[in-house]
């Protein structure tokens, strides 16, 4: 209590019944006691009283106004005023003398200076402005007030009959038909409370409390845009499941009525949750949208701005490569994609029929796609160079350019596998072959060439040491088509990169021997657990291989019909020799060379890969895919 503020009560003097007849402003006082003294706590119903109540401390104290509304500050109910011959005459003749309120004005404004010098809330600040009696609402916020609390009293029933429809009582439950003549319940808000007299800053927080409600009935509203249409499938069944007064708040589209009887007694039974669940899953796309162009936003706040593209070179003119250049070509008009062979041949013909007949001759390329043998034109002045060279000639090639490429270029290395004279991965090879450190994006995932040429959707994983190099690659490569994510964990990405060759082939000889689809199943299943052994003795993440680069690489090289590895498989099943296989194709299977690495590595890291070596026993031609196929199904059978 600010000391400048003199108690009132007996203490002082001067009995508490007196400030009923001294000011309007003071509306709030207790019952009169033996022991008195001010109250600290505010009054709610009249802000204007802080400070002015009176409490006695050995009793329990009420509080009221003039009009005999509880104090909500002390919650307890009115009680009748005190009568005046509880009065000594010498007090009661005090209380009827007419007194000046000039000095309660002055005490009041002693108050408010009080509060304001204490840091006192907004509330008790504002105590010291006295209030004309009755202007705590406005007709307007009354209105208001009763229409929330009509559409609270509403949705309350609506939830009751939905979680006890036994329970709903009134002309709902005997004639499902009146239910627009039945009343709500009544809803208690307590004894202590009286919604009519509340302050306005509590009727502003009834109100944000009730928007949410009424926005809940908007939405009911829109999911039952016709709830009296004809009799429909809620209509007035009794034997439906959920009762009549369960299917009286749960009407369904007259359409219902077409599905067989049983389906329909179920969509009926589920009422209102059918279309509560709909109305989540549409709520929870809507946040997923929201929260993507929130992310996009930001990105692109912290990004800056982009880094406009110029010229790229792509290393390689295969299928990937070619369809990698096309990709950038499309996503950036204005830039220029060099794409640096070895065939002088094969360059002239996509720079003057823009298409690569070897490998993609159903596409047309780009205009701003050049195809040249020169290093030197094609790596000068390029901002970012794509390496999709074959990881064994990966060496060779990146040692005869080395002296052409700038070592602040950033390389983006797509190609996949192990070098099979040392059983490293590129992220090994590609700083021995240069002799320095170059920063380099590894780029790796479920991606055919033919279905990026066929602008269908693609999703990849971009792997770096460097996240913002990974994200500036990620940001040069993203398309409404083509999806790029990124990832510090450059092991995961190559290894399942690489290992995934070697279980296309065995997945292939399956479909060879035509050993059906439980066969193809465990056989996948099998890889992936090896594969995830060896990766993570390796030094890869979990998460890496259940992601694109590692279980969507394996399952689309497995069952894809596209797939080079894959197809060397399935020929090998069909009993075809490999050099016949290798000798007719025009495109590299990495895992055929990879496979023998793959048991060196097992070795090295004491990992058991069963089915990875028996693919490597079947490409040397120790054994024969059938063969093969009896020894794995007759291992020792083991736990999970």
């Amino acid at each position: 209590m600010p000391p400048s503020l003199p108690l009132l009560g007996p203490a002082s003097g001067t009995n508490p019944s007196l400030l009923r007849a001294s000011s309007p402003a003071w509306r709030c006082w207790p019952k009169q006691g033996t022991h008195g003294g001010l109250c600290r706590a505010p009054c709610v119903a009249h802000p204007s009283a802080v400070g002015r109540n009176m409490l006695g401390p050995d009793q329990a104290t009420r509080a009221e106004d003039a009009d005999g509304m509880p104090c909500l500050a002390h919650a307890s109910p009115p009680h009748p005023p005190e009568p005046s011959a509880a009065l000594t005459p010498a007090q009661h003749d005090i209380a009827s003398t007419p007194r000046d309120p000039a000095p309660l004005d002055a005490l009041a404004d002693a108050a408010g200076e009080a509060a304001r010098a204490t840091g006192a809330q907004p509330r008790a600040a504002a105590a010291a402005r006295p209030r004309r009696k009755g202007s705590a609402m406005s007709p307007t916020q009354r209105a208001a007030l009763s229409e929330s609390l009509e559409v609270l009293k509403a949705d309350i029933d609506h939830l009751r009959a939905l979680v006890r429809p036994d329970s709903v009582t009134g002309p709902a439950a005997e004639d499902p038909g009146g239910l627009e003549d039945s009343q709500p319940p009544e809803v208690g808000l307590g004894p202590s409370v009286s919604l009519g007299r509340l302050a306005d800053a509590d009727v502003k927080k009834q109100r944000r409390r009730d928007k949410p409600r009424k926005a809940d009935k908007r939405r009911l509203a829109d999911r039952d845009p016709n709830p009296s249409a004809g009799p429909g499938v809620g209509s007035t069944d009794a034997t439906a499941p959920g009762g009549p007064a369960l299917l009286a708040h749960s009407p369904q589209p007259s359409a219902a009525l077409a599905m067989p009887g049983s389906l329909a007694g179920a969509d009926a039974g589920a009422g209102h949750v059918g279309h509560r669940s709909r109305a989540s899953v549409r709520a929870e796309w809507k946040n997923i949208m929201r929260w993507s162009r929130l992310f996009k936003l930001r990105r692109i706040r912290r990004r800056g701005t982009a880094l406009r593209l110029r010229k790229v070179v792509v290393f390689g003119g295969g299928s990937f490569g070619t369809a990698l250049a096309t990709a950038l070509a499309r996503q950036h008009p204005d830039a220029v994609v060099y794409m640096l062979l070895r065939d002088p041949y094969l360059a002239c013909e996509m720079n003057e029929g823009h298409v690569n007949t070897r490998y993609l001759p159903a596409w047309v390329l780009p205009p701003n796609i050049v195809a040249t043998t020169s290093a030197r034109e094609a790596i000068e002045g390029s901002q970012y160079a794509i390496h999709a060279v074959p990881v064994q000639q990966t060496r060779s090639f990146l040692q005869s350019i080395k002296t052409l490429l700038p070592p602040t270029l950033p390389l983006v290395s797509v190609s996949k596998g192990l070098e099979v004279s040392s059983g490293h991965v590129l992220s090994d090879v590609i700083p021995s072959a240069l002799g320095r450190k170059q920063p380099t994006v590894y780029l790796s995932g479920p991606s055919f060439a033919a279905e990026l040429m066929d602008f269908k959707p693609t999703g990849v994983v971009a792997a770096s040491k460097d996240k913002a190099l990974a994200e500036a690659v990620q940001h040069v490569f993203a398309s409404p088509t083509f999806r790029v994510n990124t990832s510090t964990d450059v092991v995961g990405v190559e290894v399942c990169g690489a290992l995934k060759n070697v279980l296309a082939i065995a997945a292939g000889i399956v479909e060879g021997l035509d050993l059906g689809h439980n066969a193809m199943a465990a056989l996948v299943a099998q890889g992936c657990a090896e594969i995830r052994w060896l990766a993570e003795k390796m030094g890869a993440r979990g998460a890496t291989l259940s992601g694109p680069a590692g279980l969507g690489d394996i399952i689309l090289t497995c069952y894809g019909s596209l797939s080079r590895n894959r197809s060397v498989g399935v020929r090998l099943g069909r009993g075809e020799p490999l050099a016949d296989i290798l000798g007719s194709s025009h495109q590299v299977a990495e895992g055929v060379a990879t496979a023998g690495v793959v048991v060196g590595l097992a070795r090295k890291y004491r990992v058991q890969l069963p089915v990875l070596t028996a693919v490597a026993q079947i490409l040397d031609g120790h054994i024969s895919a059938r063969e093969a196929v009896f020894e794995l199904m007759n291992l020792p059978q083991v736990d999970e």
